[in-house]
């Protein structure tokens, strides 16, 4: 990589750091460009000469935080190719239950927002994710061709997907989340089970306990004080 294009490659990261610490502090992702600007201490153009548009930016902030998701969600522990698809459900859960005040604001406005442009890229790598997930399960035979894998790879998304948004909009707390995106996922599987595959699976539903772990630590995510925008400055 050239000296330019680690410059770039710098700013980028500093401007798309600078845009989260928004999120977190304010709740939401309505900042300006101009007030974003100012907290990556850059030109106020140079937001827009790299991503394009504000949308451009929160898609790309979205790209970074599906990296983690697919980084952390598909280390699988687990053998047993139906319980690394679980895994993968949620371990994604924990990522967003882990930071609140960031991925909830941040996928609200995915779920809110037509976008023909960056929303289909989107909706491929995450598509990709639930893939990967079956892998193993398709590799195995539990599958029945490309069309059932295509098939609960859009279940197991859209399942995942219709929990979140209920979360993102508090209707559910983060107990709630964890153990919804665990029931569903279970009942996506099941038809896939063997007789011992299946007892395992349902005995996840009996552990209520195990979405303990990670609720604590979501519900005291510490709050910043919300930034203050000039006077008469717009939201873009």
């Amino acid at each position: 990589m050239s000296l330019r294009a680690r410059q770039l490659d710098a700013r980028r990261h500093r401007i798309l750091d600078a845009a989260a610490l928004l999120i977190r502090q304010t709740g939401g992702t309505d900042f300006s460009m101009r007030s974003l600007a100012e907290a990556a201490e850059t030109s106020p153009a140079t937001p827009y000469n790299l991503f394009t548009s504000k949308d451009g930016l929160l898609y790309a902030l979205l790209s970074r935080s599906l990296d983690e998701i697919t980084a952390k969600g598909l280390n699988f522990k687990a053998r047993d190719p139906l319980e690394r698809a679980l895994e993968a459900a949620l371990g994604a859960a924990d990522i967003f239950l882990g930071d609140p005040g960031f991925m909830r604001p941040l996928y609200q406005f995915l779920l809110g927002v037509v976008d023909p442009i960056h929303r289909p890229k989107f909706i491929e790598r995450s598509l990709a994710y639930w893939r990967a997930a079956l892998a193993s399960a398709e590799a195995e035979h539990l599958l029945d061709g490309a069309v059932a894998r295509e098939t609960l790879e859009y279940a197991l998304m859209a399942q995942f997907m219709g929990v979140l948004d209920f979360w993102i909009h508090d209707d559910i707390d983060a107990d709630g989340f964890r153990s919804r995106v665990l029931h569903g996922t279970v009942l996506l599987l099941l038809p896939l089970a063997s007789e011992t595959q299946r007892t395992r699976l349902l005995r996840r539903l009996s552990a209520p306990a195990e979405s303990k772990s990670i609720s604590a630590k979501a519900a005291v995510v510490p709050m910043k004080p919300p930034i203050k925008k000039p006077r008469g400055e717009p939201s873009e």
